[in-house]
């Protein structure tokens, strides 16, 4: 599971923005959950799919991406589009290494 840490408070919403600016119109970017349990679901097919939970610690936010899909495509999401998500949440936002 990639991890970013960024810091300053990045909003849900921020990070939408920024992965839809970054990632373009072949990625399809939505929101789920409400407070918490509150997500973003990066898909750009059926079989391409991750989720990006947010962590806020005062002046920094954590980034925890995770790729979808049952076992075996998990394990390729993994690799694939959650790395790929991770990169560009670094760089959208000036990252420090996660620990």
């Amino acid at each position: 599971m990639p991890t970013v840490t960024v810091a300053g408070s990045v909003t849900l919403q921020q990070a939408a923005t920024a992965l839809q600016d970054k990632l373009g119109s072949r990625y399809e970017i939505t929101t789920h959950g409400s407070g918490p349990q509150q997500a973003l679901k990066v898909k750009q097919s059926a079989a391409s799919t991750a989720t990006v939970h947010l962590d806020q610690d005062g002046n920094a936010t954590t980034f925890h991406v995770h790729g979808g899909g049952l076992v075996i495509s998990r394990m390729v999401n993994e690799f694939g589009i959650a790395k790929k998500v991770a990169a560009t949440i670094a760089a959208a936002f000036a990252t420090q290494p996660a620990s």
